[in-house]
């Protein structure tokens, strides 16, 4: 968790994505893609892109935006498995919640299921 946590609060998409298992598997639920319909991202690469978008770039507008800060709450880790809630605050004040639910294999995430809520929503 220390790891995520350090990444994150750097901004280090790079260190964040070295977290995840090579195969891993990125499940995105929002307004935007509700359950029916979710992001599903495959593989290190392909995550680390995703990651990339997410800390650069408005999904709903598309716009280029600055993350200020990233805060955990709630979280607990085990052997096999990570949660948190990660607090997303951007350099115009609005707001991304992330609800991260992680299966570990290796010690690496295997398989992430987010449940977003954003201001814009």
């Amino acid at each position: 968790m220390e790891q995520i946590r350090h990444a994150l609060q750097m901004r280090d998409v790079e260190a964040l994505a070295n977290l995840y298992a090579e195969d891993a598997v990125l499940e995105e639920v929002s307004s935007l893609n509700p359950p029916a319909h979710p992001i599903v991202v495959q593989g290190r690469d392909a995550i680390l892109k995703q990651l990339r978008d997410e800390f650069l770039r408005d999904p709903v507008g598309g716009w280029h935006r600055e993350v200020k800060s990233t805060d955990i709450i709630d979280e607990m880790e085990t052997d096999e498995a990570v949660a948190f809630t990660e607090v997303r605050t951007y350099a115009a004040g609005d707001k991304v919640i992330t609800q991260h639910l992680a299966h570990k294999r290796n010690g690496r995430i295997q398989h992430d299921r987010l449940v977003v809520a954003r201001d814009s929503d």
